[in-house]
């Protein structure tokens, strides 16, 4: 059948040496289609998803702190959600919904609220720790019903979760590189793509589009598909990256075509 995978024979597991998490953090990096071959005949551990989650989610919170912490780079910040907000009431004011002495006076009140340490620092901790984790648990489950059902391959979601939480180990390097670049360049990157780095809106189309050519999630994606072909025992390895890939563009295409209804949904846009 065409879209029938090939699957690996099977290798026995007491032929293959127990990787410690550093040999699977250097793997990821260098060898990931010879890591993830060796990963689908070992037994899975928490610690080769929780750790890579964990760390990129302290990861973000230091870096937001750090952004933070920049007088130059805070204001950056505040001006661009301001600005969201402004564009988000003046549709209200149009609709009917709101007055502009209504607006005014809630663009008063953000202010005020923007100088409060927990609203500036304790709120957008929870945030990225809620989001990451929506984010890993939705993205793994949608990634192994593709590739258990639709692909017919052979893995377990334990596997899934290992599939997708070491190639984060690849995220976490590109956030620590996003805030040492930032800092330097005086604003806060969400990439390193043209659009991020030239200071493009990556809400317009245009730089929404350049956004897309970034080095470090195409590495991660590509690292994805690796992983779940390998980890769910399928030679077929191009399919399931393109699938990888391809989801990502999607996911990230529906996203920027809900922020043109709300506002809200540009903030998801990386």
């Amino acid at each position: 059948m065409e879209n029938q995978d090939t699957f690996q024979p099977e290798q026995p597991t007491n032929e293959i040496e127990e990787l410690s998490h550093t040999d699977k953090i250097v793997g990821v990096i260098s060898e990931p289609s010879n890591l993830f071959s060796k990963l689908s005949f070992l037994s899975t551990k928490a610690t080769d998803w929780l750790l890579p989650l964990l760390l990129l989610i302290i990861v973000a919170i230091v870096s937001t702190f750090i952004y933070m912490s920049n007088p130059e780079i805070k204001l950056e910040m505040q001006q661009q959600q301001e600005k969201a907000m402004r564009e988000q009431f003046q549709k209200m004011v149009e609709s009917g919904q709101m007055t502009q002495q209504q607006v005014d006076e809630q663009l008063d009140k953000t202010a005020e609220m923007m100088n409060n340490p927990m609203i500036i620092y304790l709120i957008p901790s929870i945030s990225i720790f809620v989001i990451m984790l929506l984010w890993f648990f939705i993205f793994t489950t949608i990634a192994f019903l593709i590739s258990k059902f639709a692909f017919k391959g052979d893995g377990s979601y334990s596997q899934a979760m290992t599939a997708m939480g070491l190639p984060m180990y690849i995220s976490v390097l590109q956030s620590i590189i996003l805030v040492i670049v930032g800092l330097l360049m005086g604003k806060m990157l969400t990439g390193l793509n043209p659009a991020s780095l030239t200071g493009m809106d990556i809400k317009t189309l245009p730089g929404f589009l350049l956004s897309r050519l970034d080095v470090f999630s195409i590495w991660f994606y590509i690292v994805v598909g690796i992983a779940f072909a390998k980890m769910f025992k399928s030679d077929n390895v191009k399919k399931y990256i393109f699938t990888s890939i391809g989801f990502w563009l999607v996911f990230m295409f529906i996203i920027f075509g809900l922020s043109k209804v709300s506002p809200m949904f540009g903030n998801m846009i990386r």
